[in-house]
């Protein structure tokens, strides 16, 4: 049995060897989009009542997932493990923590902030759930319960199918 002195020791290592093993990588998800800050510039890819409609959608069926699933890095009010305290530990999940929030800050509901487009951001979703990428393998090594289900994947991606078509702009569509 591990002593807990010694489990004190590797666990830190393993998460920052997971780190560089496992990163978000370098996968450019903004498809050449310009950084949006507010909705005057989502005005111009569709309108404020169906930006809404998509708005009211996420809230009932995709938020739910998503606050178990994703908060604990692209949301507010971050659940933090018990080896949060461990020296180096928590610089590591701080900064990945930040990143994601970068690609993808989820707090304030959808449209999300970040450096993409609504467009941006649901086409990123749907590729994300297609391939497995989220959460990164680093994060599952310790929250191995966090991965998406089969039933969760075709609930978001009925609100992205739905969302797109609003939308009249879906990738693939």
């Amino acid at each position: 049995m591990v002593s807990l002195s010694r489990l004190m020791i590797i666990l830190p290592a393993l998460v920052m060897f997971s780190s560089i093993a496992f990163g978000h990588g370098d996968e450019d998800h903004s498809n050449g989009a310009k950084k949006v800050g507010d909705t005057e510039i989502v005005a111009n890819e569709i309108s404020k009542e169906d930006l809404d409609i998509i708005a009211l959608e996420y809230e009932k069926s995709v938020k739910p997932i998503f606050q178990k699933k994703c908060y604990d890095c692209h949301g507010s009010g971050n659940k933090k493990p018990w080896y949060y305290i461990v020296p180096g530990a928590k610089h590591l999940m701080n900064s990945d923590i930040s990143e994601a929030k970068y690609h993808m800050d989820m707090t304030n509901g959808f449209p999300f902030s970040g450096h993409g487009t609504p467009l941006d951001d649901l086409n990123s979703l749907r590729k994300t759930t297609k391939e497995n990428t989220m959460p990164p393998k680093k994060y599952l090594i310790m929250h191995w319960g966090n991965s998406l289900g089969n039933e969760d994947k075709k609930i978001i991606n009925k609100w992205i199918d739905n969302s797109l078509t609003k939308m009249n702009k879906g990738e693939g569509q």
